[in-house]
């Protein structure tokens, strides 16, 4: 017997980098017979869910959701949440439970999971619902509990996850063979089934497909047909271009293409409706074309005599007006991660490159219905056709000042020492008798600007800019040209540490190692003037000096406010209005409520800092993109994302280290950038108990307060394409050491 293969899936499957999500048709084609689809966790749906559900459903794939049952949440709100996501289509196979909490919140253990279970029942009186479960993790949970209370479980059906053996252990209530789906591995190979993640869940039904159909009493299409007794046969394209082909296969030859909305006829299909041989309806084409991609329409039969040009002409219509005037709509801000350029205006023409989030494009034509604009860039070096979704019109760009910032020097070509006793001296000329301008540490590396015009001293400088003499008897000499491994103190209690990496590619890494136990730390999330979470966006540096802090990263993901709000009405002092992403808060003041499932770093009013538990009230808060670190583990399931520029937050175990990373990128021949699974590998290396992933790409910078006051650069940024140049953002973290 051939047990059928099926995936379970969430939001990490997807990249948010990209426009495109799961490929539910390619997940179907390398054999998968069913999906499961994440509907979310504690009090907030999975983000993918809703697209996941409706792109599953139209690929004809049989669907099953589960929840992730969490401890810190009320049961029966949780239950309300799932139920209310399904707008009443609940899918074909059980909604199952997912129990494997480990949170330790207040509705932990058997009785809460009753009353969860109990709750989804009463809202679903028709629809069977199961247990997702681990072996070892039900019995540690059921240990003590009594058996007819145990026995309460057996009514469902279970989903076992057990991994590295031949057959799955199941625990009592159930008996050995009593499965009906096993969670067998977590690392299946995730390209192949459409998914953006390098690894996928992949399960086993506890039998043939014909038991899955008898099951679960699937018909041979399992998606039902809306209208079973359709009277019309007629469908709308609902893609930009869609192929058409000589037979129903992708390997099959190109005879034509159908537009977005327009109208063919059904003369036939494969047998189980993936396919469908379409006709033009003044009959100049005729072939095969994916199902899943056209939307069947009612309505009385449209003219059947064509129009003089009946095809829609595919080329762009010029711009009327090629000139910029005073209220110049031609220009458009990026609101993806990251947009491909492509060759012509649709999915399937090559991509030509990248233009990513916050950068501008200029439009110079556009598709007859507008849903793609032919673009060229701020360089003029990239030109193509981007999809229309993801660019937000603004007006004409107006010439920038350059960044008020002072980027730290290589040193390439300098010797360099390091410090050999606990505490040197850093005087304004050569001798024991002259100024003490500041103070270098044990180990501490650093550059020689001077040292062969006196053989007793080295002139040095410091990442704050200060300049200054030291001893040479302290220092121990390391050669010509800058380190691959850098330290140096920077405040009290504030290390910094740069490493260059060379595998599995170039790449620069820069780190704060922050001692949480230093008296005196003062960290800030950047405030919001107002009570709608809208602020007006800023460098890092422009943050650090504002606020007269010491250190600052970038922060959380965010959005662009409607081009209707005049920038220079509501950011009269520079920038541009933007609204935070997920939740944050500043100063005691929560200006972004929004609960979702990204990881939040807490900042207690005494600094005690957590990853997603609230300890006592909450002063600061910033949300990042995704946990890529968690217990001391690399996160499983990590989506398969290209090396980028990242921001990263990591805390250790005993909460007394707070890590600050950012990876430079998009360089060549300096710094690639990193993956999500290298940059959590590089977390744990600094000792990173939990790591989250923040906003990176253009966004990723890292600043300090140098010695003259004004912010200095420790990364090289890049935005829009341009290497040392900093992105305006929406929120930052920043930390002042107080005197």
């Amino acid at each position: 017997m051939a047990n059928v293969i099926g995936p379970d899936v969430s939001f990490y499957q997807d990249d948010p980098q990209t426009p495109q999500g799961i490929d539910f048709i390619k997940m179907r084609q390398a054999g998968a017979g069913y999906i499961i689809i994440r509907a979310g966790q504690n009090l907030w749906g999975d983000r993918d869910f809703k697209a996941n559900w409706r792109e599953s459903k139209a690929a004809g794939m049989p669907r099953g959701s589960y929840w992730f049952y969490d401890s810190r949440a009320d049961p029966k709100k949780q239950a309300e949440l799932w139920v209310s996501q399904f707008d009443g289509d609940f899918g074909e196979l059980p909604l199952w439970c997912d129990f494997e909490d480990n949170y330790g919140g207040a509705f932990g253990g058997w009785k809460n999971w009753y009353n969860f279970m109990e709750r989804v029942k009463a809202l679903t009186p028709d629809k069977e619902i199961g247990v997702y479960t681990a072996y070892y993790y039900w019995l540690e949970n059921m240990a003590g509990v009594p058996a007819a209370s145990v026995n309460y479980f057996k009514q469902y059906p279970l989903w076992i996850a057990n991994y590295g053996t031949n057959t799955p252990l199941v625990p009592k209530p159930w008996t050995a063979n009593e499965w009906t789906l096993w969670q067998f591995t977590d690392n299946g190979d995730g390209p192949l089934y459409g998914v953006e993640s390098g690894n996928i869940d992949l399960n086993f039904f506890n039998g043939d497909a014909a038991a899955l159909k008898q099951r679960f009493n699937l018909s041979d299409s399992p998606i039902p047909d809306p209208d079973p007794t359709p009277t019309s046969k007629r469908f709308r394209v609902t893609v930009p271009s869609l192929k058409v082909r000589n037979s129903a296969s992708l390997t099959a030859p190109q005879i034509g293409s159908i537009l977005l909305n327009e109208i063919v006829e059904e003369i036939g299909a494969n047998a189980d409706r993936t396919w469908l041989n379409i006709r033009r309806l003044d009959d100049s084409l005729t072939g095969w074309s994916f199902a899943a991609y056209l939307q069947r329409v009612s309505g009385p039969a449209p003219d059947p005599t064509p129009d003089p040009d009946p095809t829609p002409d595919p080329d762009p219509i010029p711009d009327p007006d090629p000139v910029p005037d005073e209220e110049d709509t031609n220009w458009y801000r990026v609101t993806a991660s990251s947009l491909k350029v492509r060759q012509g205006p649709g999915l399937t023409f090559d991509s030509l490159g990248l233009v990513y989030f916050g950068e501008l494009v200029e439009k110079i034509g556009s598709t007859l219905d507008g849903t793609w604009l032919n673009v060229r860039n701020t360089s003029g070096n990239l030109v193509g056709w981007s999809a229309s979704e993801y660019l937000i019109s603004v007006h004409a760009p107006v010439a920038e000042e350059p960044p008020p910032t002072t980027p730290v020097p290589e040193h390439g070509d300098k010797n360099w020492y390091r410090v050999n006793t606990v505490t040197l001296n850093i005087r304004e000329t050569p001798g024991t008798n002259t100024k003490i301008l500041g103070t270098v540490l044990k180990n501490d590396t650093v550059p020689a600007l001077d040292d062969t015009s006196n053989p007793s001293w080295v002139q040095i400088q410091r990442l704050d800019g200060l300049t200054g003499w030291c001893s040479k008897a302290y220092l121990v000499s390391l050669g010509l040209g800058r380190p691959t491994s850098i330290r140096q103190s920077l405040f009290p209690g504030i290390t910094y540490l740069r490493k260059d990496v060379t595998v599995p590619h170039a790449n620069v890494v820069h780190v704060i190692a922050i001692d949480l136990q230093t008296a005196k730390l003062e960290f800030l999330v950047t405030p919001s003037p107002n009570t709608s979470n809208v602020l007006c966006s800023r460098v890092t540096s422009k943050f650090l000096e504002e606020f007269k802090l010491q250190v600052a990263i970038n922060g959380g993901y965010y959005s662009y406010v409607d081009n209707t709000v005049e920038a220079v009405t509501y950011c009269p002092n520079g920038g541009i209005p933007v609204r935070v992403s997920d939740y944050a808060a500043s100063r005691g003041k929560i200006y972004s409520p929004q609960k979702t499932a990204q990881p939040t770093i807490l900042f207690g009013s005494r600094n005690q800092v957590n990853i997603n538990k609230v300890d006592g009230t909450i002063f600061n808060a910033i949300s990042g993109d995704r946990l890529v670190v968690d217990k001391g583990l690399l996160v499983k399931n990590l989506a398969a994302l290209a090396p980028a520029p990242r921001t990263a937050v990591g805390l250790s175990k005993n909460a007394r280290w707070l890590t600050l990373m950012v990876v430079d990128g998009r360089q060549t021949g300096y710094s690639e950038g990193m993956t999500l699974p290298e940059l959590g590998e590089l977390l744990i290396s600094y000792g990173a108990h939990t790591g989250v992933n923040m906003d990176g790409g253009g966004s990723s910078t890292m600043v300090i307060k140098g010695f003259d006051g004004k912010a200095r650069v420790l990364n090289s940024p890049i935005d829009m394409g341009k290497p040392g140049r900093e992105r305006a953002v929406a929120n930052h973290l920043g930390l002042l050491v107080k005197p």
